[in-house]
């Protein structure tokens, strides 16, 4: 709730987001967050099929990094 207020305006600047506003910037979170799981999703894919320590070490930092956000930001999208 705190990310959708902050990204509405904040309770500092007067305004009151209306249903409307929070619905949109609620499937606006969601949508990112489906995005972050399919990448995810392609990361472990790609783990799969490489051969190459290098690529390897590269997704999988890759796929830490986009792992690390994913956590970090769903507790804000769920609150």
């Amino acid at each position: 709730m705190a990310f959708l207020l902050a990204t509405c305006g904040g309770l500092d600047s007067g305004f009151v987001p209306s249903v409307q506003d929070f619905d949109k910037k609620l499937t606006e979170a969601d949508a990112y967050l489906q995005i972050l799981i399919e990448q995810l999703k392609l990361f472990d894919d790609k783990l799969q099929n490489c051969k190459e320590d290098e690529q390897r070490k590269k997704i999988e930092t890759l796929k830490e990094t986009t792992n690390r956000w994913d956590f970090a930001m769903l507790p804000r999208l769920v609150s």
